[in-house]
């Protein structure tokens, strides 16, 4: 391989890491900020975590990327505690269109203001916080993960 081919891949490598540290700096970790609003339902929305590992999950209506991976959330919500949390996707009617449309039974809280993903230093849909037993954030990530990807990081946590 000649050296500018060498260049041009270092090049592309440190800018693919860059953009993965700036989109995953600000996520937190530890005891998760409490969420006081409602899922859809009318439920406490981080009610199901803290008995097992679980998933927070930070998605929006209009992301491409979230709905590449809604199967695979709705397979592991099968499996794992899940709260999910929709960005700036309108208001409940809307959301609930969406969901009904897609088929989606999630537990979803409405963040159609964006202030609970500020406070979880959400900067890019989706992201996910992974939780222990109990009920900590031991992992998270912004980007498409795949379900094993999500598998993986719950069953790590369950050695937290």
């Amino acid at each position: 391989m000649r050296k500018k081919d060498w260049a041009f891949y270092l090049f592309a490598a440190l800018f693919i890491f860059a953009g993965q540290f700036l989109a995953h700096r600000d996520l937190v970790t530890g005891t998760p900020p409490p969420i006081t609003q409602t899922t859809l339902n009318g439920e406490a929305a981080l009610k199901n975590l803290g008995s097992r590992p679980g998933l927070i999950y930070f998605w929006a209506e209009w992301c491409g990327v979230c709905r590449s991976m809604q199967n695979s959330v709705t397979q592991v919500g099968k499996d794992h505690p899940l709260a999910t949390v929709a960005i700036r996707s309108g208001d409940d009617a809307k959301l609930e269109s969406y969901l009904r449309e897609k088929n989606l039974t999630w537990p979803v809280v409405n963040d159609n203001g964006g202030d609970i993903g500020q406070r979880y230093g959400v900067k890019a849909v989706p992201a996910l916080f992974f939780t222990d037993r109990s009920g900590d954030i031991v992992f998270a990530t912004a980007g498409y993960t795949s379900e094993w990807g999500i598998r993986s990081r719950l069953w790590l946590a369950s050695w937290f």
